[in-house]
């Protein structure tokens, strides 16, 4: 799967999952660092094996699978999936600066909620995820 890279230019996704269009009806683009940035939105609301044309599997494969953990209990051992998940799908994108990546997961009594932070390398501002189990919601926050 080729993910969108830091030079990448792609179609504006609207925070209703749709793309964006212009005053004129033609479809608003989005490049560099927020095209790379919506792109890991989208693999976070995804499952492994959703895309019809994805051949990859496991940390490669495109998608985080958060809803893999919806009807799962707390336990320790799965709150170590979830955090080694987020990290493995984060360190496969060129620019996330590893040594920075943080990931924090809490469990409400129905939900887990996860935090995950990092930085671009070279850079000094910080991007957040944050996810729950009961329905992925992804903010990115600079």
């Amino acid at each position: 799967m080729i993910l969108a890279g830091m030079e990448s230019t792609d179609i504006k996704i609207g925070e209703d999952g749709q793309p964006e269009t212009s005053s004129e009806g033609d479809f608003t683009l989005v490049s560099d660092v927020p095209c790379w940035l919506q792109d890991i939105r989208n693999e976070a609301l995804t499952q492994e094996g959703e895309l019809f044309y994805e051949e990859d599997a496991g940390a490669e494969a495109y998608g985080f699978s958060m809803h893999d953990f919806t009807q799962s209990e707390r336990d320790g051992f799965t709150e170590m999936e979830i955090e080694q998940r987020i990290r493995e799908k984060l360190r496969k994108r060129e620019g996330v600066d590893e040594g920075t990546l943080r990931t924090e997961v809490s469990f409400d009594g129905r939900n887990y909620h996860i935090k995950a932070s990092f930085k671009i390398n070279g850079s000094n501002e910080e991007y957040n995820l944050e996810m729950e189990t009961d329905g992925v919601e992804v903010v990115l926050s600079d």
